[in-house]
């Protein structure tokens, strides 16, 4: 209940991006000026839209994730019941804390990017 499930999203955020690059190869073939489709491929090719399906899957959805940050959580106090406190006031201040780190981390980044 506790584990850290980053390694298990990442690969799942990895799928759809495989599929947009495989639409966008097949987008490339089907428009290329050197590509000869029979008539009636490209009438089935037009009945699905395949033009504005495409555009709307990119636009919409095309968003490749190149890089990940992992922001780690500080232990900056324990205390006995840390692992069980759920209460409103330590989850708001654990999400707080979150926030800053990440924050920091970026930070951090950006101005070594600079």
């Amino acid at each position: 209940m506790f584990n850290d499930k980053t390694s298990t999203s990442i690969e799942m955020l990895k799928i759809p991006v495989r599929h947009i690059s495989l639409l966008k190869k097949l987008h490339d073939i089907i428009n290329a000026d050197d590509t000869k489709i029979d008539e009636k491929r490209k009438t089935r090719i037009t009945r699905i839209k395949i033009e504005s399906e495409y555009n709307e899957l990119i636009s919409e959805y095309g968003g490749i994730i190149e890089e990940i940050t992992r922001v780690g959580r500080v232990e900056k106090m324990h205390y006995l019941f840390e692992d069980g406190d759920f209460s409103a006031y330590r989850i708001k201040k654990l999400i707080r804390e979150g926030e800053e780190d990440a924050e920091q981390i970026l930070t951090q980044r950006k101005n070594r990017n600079n």
